[in-house]
Order: structure tokens, then sequence, then C-alpha cells
């Protein structure tokens, strides 16, 4: 690595987020000043078993949605599309769209250009398996009708629809992205549920200030909507508890409550967002808008033994005997080491950073966490710098939240005013933190975006305004 390649600054030069306020980011923008909730309450006859969902209504897989293509994209893209499961089509949308937003097309020899995507793991539909499950079903001396798994070869396989794996991979968002564009440079994808987005991007932007590449598009989506998923996660108790419609009441204000002393979990959502990153000679050498600098990213994971824990902080059902075990302390440690490493990297002191842009995703144990984890760092100047969260308005999609939120804050650097923390109301002693309440609260010159999940794993990143 030479000199000059290490002291690279890397810098944003597009970016997009589809999201519940919709898939441009005008909607985004708009969505935020106006202070106003993506989230829906369900229909009747959808297979939803929550009351309040945030969904991309405004996308649906055609391929409109991927934005303005040339024609040798649109014949690859419409081809493909049947071979993406919905994240994938979500990701794959937002990457062609912030390539679109930095003018990007043909800027960089093809080896010069990397991709680093993030995504939750996929997991298939119910729908997928019908034929094939049906097909090994038997009568027993009952008379019912019993699955066979010892069928499964002979006669289940045979009815799924060819390459339906391909669908479902977590790497194929990486996949179609570097295919359609011919990006021959470092490719990655990463999945660590919330904690994807950061993690990526500091992969990202250790490749361009390596110089082992020019430019990255960095980017993550997710789901919480998925059946399976959504299922997984009512029965981890992670959605909020008064809006689960089987067996409790349903509250008509139900909705994701960041750090709020009500908070009971998050209403499921689903998007997918991306930034272009670049060396800032490359950038300026081929005329692109630069929107912002990327100074720094950092990921850490802290886990406990099961046996070393009190079962009553664990988020895990102790009869299961998991190995590792997650707990209110594990994720404090995880989000402070990753802020306090990312501010170290960038030799940034905590009363610099003009706002923080949390997780917070409406989890009584995960919210505390974050909020303690801040304290941690920041200490006396916590109080005067700004914290705010985006589910409240957008919902949870997992792994794509981190890469929306993170556009909604550069967004916010241009505009010089941050959007509010929404349903944010009653303080919680056990989250000492004060979130925007209304929109306009300065944003400042930079700002550190937090990815964390439920397991033990964190990361964050640091953005500066772009003063040339």
């Amino acid at each position: 690595m030479n000199n000059r390649a290490s002291e690279r600054r890397v810098v944003v030069t597009g970016m997009s987020a589809i999201s519940a306020l919709g898939v441009t980011l005008e909607d985004l923008a708009q969505g935020l000043r106006e202070g106003r909730s993506g989230t829906r309450p369900t229909a009747e006859n959808e297979y939803y078993p929550t009351t309040r969902v945030a969904p991309v209504d405004s996308f649906t897989g055609a391929l409109q949605d991927f934005g303005d293509l040339d024609d040798a994209k649109k014949k690859m893209i419409r081809k493909g599309i049947k071979l993406m499961a919905r994240e994938i089509q979500l990701g794959v949308a937002s990457a062609q769209r912030a390539l679109e937003h930095a003018k990007f097309n043909g800027s960089y020899p093809s080896k010069r250009v990397g991709v680093a995507f993030a995504s939750d793991y996929i997991v298939t539909t119910p729908q997928e398996l019908t034929d094939a499950m049906a097909a090994c079903c038997t009568e027993n001396e009952a008379g019912e009708r019993v699955f066979d798994p010892s069928l499964w070869r002979e006669k289940g396989m045979p009815k799924m629809t060819p390459l339906w794996q391909l669908k479902y991979l977590s790497n194929m968002s990486t996949s179609h992205i570097t295919i359609y564009n011919e990006f021959f440079g470092p490719a990655y994808d990463m999945t660590l549920r919330d904690a994807s987005f950061s993690a990526a991007l500091g992969e990202a932007l250790e490749v361009v200030k390596s110089g082992r590449a020019d430019a990255m598009l960095v980017g993550s989506t997710g789901s919480r909507l998925q059946q399976f998923r959504l299922l997984e996660a009512i029965k981890n108790n992670e959605v909020a508890a008064e809006i689960v419609k089987y067996g409790l009441e349903p509250a008509t204000d139900a909705e994701t409550r960041p750090f709020d002393a009500r908070r009971s979990g998050y209403v499921p959502g689903e998007g997918a967002g991306a930034l272009v990153i670049e060396a800032e000679e490359t950038a300026r050498a081929r005329g692109a808008t630069i929107y912002a600098e990327v100074c720094g990213g950092a990921c850490c994971g802290v886990f406990k033994h099961a046996g070393d824990v009190d079962p009553s902080e664990s988020a895990m059902p102790t009869e299961a005997k998991y190995d590792l075990t997650f707990t209110k302390e594990s994720a404090r440690e995880a989000i402070r080491n990753a802020v306090a490493r990312l501010l170290g990297r960038a030799d940034v002191m905590p009363r610099e950073i003009g706002h923080v842009n949390a997780n917070a995703r409406g989890d009584v144990t995960l919210d505390a966490s974050e909020a303690l984890a801040l304290r941690d760092v920041f200490g006396d100047a916590l109080g005067s710098i700004p914290v705010t969260s985006l589910k409240g308005a957008i919902g949870n999609p997992g792994a794509g939240a981190g890469a929306i939120e993170t556009v909604a804050s550069l967004l916010a650097l241009q505009d010089g005013k941050l959007f509010p923390t929404l349903h944010y109301g009653e303080p919680d002693p056990n989250c000492p933190v004060t979130p925007v309440r209304e929109y306009g609260a300065p944003a400042g010159d930079s700002f550190v975006k937090i990815c964390a999940n439920n397991v033990g794993q964190a990361s964050a990143a640091l953005f500066k305004r772009w003063n040339g």
C-alpha cells in the first residue's frame, strides 16, 4: 500500500432509499420534514398476524421500480427479477437508483469498482414449498394426511421451481449488482441482521482508502414482513406486544417508540438503501457532486456463555441451552466498543459530533443498552448532542434500516435540520438520551450512525459535511 493511497479521503457521491415513506429521495425527505409515519394498519385479507406494518406499498418489483435504465440493463434485470426474493429486488433497485443519482455509469474501469452489500438471512416463502410438501403427504391409519420426509427426494424436489434457492441466498444482491453493472472489483456480502450496514460500509471504506478500488457501491436490504421472519420476530417478543392480533387486545395507537418508556417492540417493515462512495480525487476528476465525507467505520461483537449470565437477562429461552446468550450488558459493551473505536480511528472528540442517528428500534432491552453505551462514550457531552431515530417513521426493515437511516442523516446534513423521533413522548430513566422531538433541530456538521442487533453485534460509521 502506498502512502498516497492510504491517505485517500473517501466521499459520498450518490444515494438512494426505498422505505415505507416511498421509493425516492424526495419521498424520504418530504416524509421526514412533515413528521409523517409510513406505517399503516393491516387489511383483513392480509396474512400479517399484526395490526400494523410498514411495507413499501409503492414498490411492486416491476422493471420501472429499478430506476432509469439503459436498454441493456432493462433486458438483464427483466430476466433476473424472477430469480430475486423481494428483499433482493429491493436491494438491487436501491443500488441502481444510487448509481443513477451519482451519474456513475461508465465512470471507471470495471476492475476499479466493487460492491459491499448487506442483508438479513433471507428465507423462502411457504408458497414455494406448498406443492412439494403436498406431494409428500400420505394417509395414516386414522385417515389423516401427514407429511412423510422420506418421500422428499423422490416426490418433493421435482415439484420445486428450478433454481428456487438462488432467490434466497444472502449474497445474491451483490451478485446481481456486479453482473448488471460489470463491477469486477472487490465484492462482499454481509449478514449481521440489523448490525449489517455500517459494518459493510467500514469494509468498503478500507477498500477505497487502501487503493484497491476507486469506488464502491455499499448498501443493505431487509424485511421483517416475510411470513417466517415475522412469525420468528413475534415468537421472540420483538414485535410490539400490543399489536399482535392473536391472544391480545390490539391498541389503536401502537407504534415503534424509540427510547420511550412505553416502548414494547417494533412495527415490522421492509426496505433498502445504498450509497456510492469514491476516492475524492477520482470523484473530482469525473465531476461528481460530493454530498459528504466518509470518515470511518467500526464493528464489534460481544457474547457471553449461557452459564455465565443470569437467565432472567437472557433474550433467548434457557431451555434451548444455547452456547451463547445475548444480554443487555453484551449489547451495551458491543455498541460502546464500536462507537469508541470509530471516534478513535477518526481522531474525533465526542463533543465534535453533530448528531447521533441511533439504532433505537423500540426494543426494551436493546434501546436501554444503546442509550447507556452512548452515555459511556460521550459522557456529559451527550446532553448537547441531538439523538434521533427513524424507526418510528419506517418501522423496522432489519438489515435495510441502517442504509435508509444513513441516507436520512445525509439529507439532514444537506438541509441543516434534523428530523424528529416519531412517537417518542415519555422519557425513560433507563435511556439517558434526549431524542429530537420536532423537525428543525440543528443537524451539525457530522453524525454517527449506529447499527445493532439483538445477538450482541454492533457497528458504527462516521460522516462529515463536505466542505471541499
